[in-house]
């Protein structure tokens, strides 16, 4: 089986609680849309976002940006470092498998983040996007439409 090259994807939601164990709880999730029922912009008292980013094992981070971009905006509203581990403990992983394993192994990371408050301008898409090794090329992670 061949690995996918790198990939992510974003959980939006209005709230993410730690639970007991280290397990997360995604509050009010959105699927696609985010309808608002006044006029922009709109304030809202939080925004929640929980990161996944996926790399074959062979191809490790140095660094990882997660950005979230507000409609029609060049600038990211948000940005946050994620924290992963030096490359070569990353590579040791592979070392770890066992003999003959069928999955191909991957680099997995996740963070979450919260904007509070958080001010939408116009309606259109929200994205969030992971920037790998500084770049230049951003990986999308997901988006979502506001509208009125």
């Amino acid at each position: 089986m061949q690995a996918l090259d790198r990939y992510g994807y974003c959980i939006f939601c209005d709230d993410i609680r730690i639970e007991p164990g280290g397990k997360l709880s995604f509050l009010r999730c959105y699927n696609a849309v985010m309808v608002v029922d006044r006029p922009f912009p709109v304030m809202l008292p939080k925004l929640c976002f929980h990161v996944t980013v996926c790399s074959p094992a062979d191809k490790p981070y140095s660094s990882l940006m997660a950005r979230c971009y507000l409609p029609d905006e060049d600038k990211p509203v948000a940005e946050e470092p994620i924290e992963v581990p030096p490359p070569s403990a990353q590579l040791a992983l592979l070392d770890s498998l066992p003999p003959g394993a069928e999955a191909p192994p991957y680099i997995v990371v996740s963070a979450s983040l919260i904007i509070e408050p958080i001010e939408i301008r116009r309606a259109g898409l929200i994205h969030v996007r992971a920037l790998i090794d500084g770049g230049p090329l951003e990986l999308h992670l997901g988006s979502l439409h506001i509208r009125g």
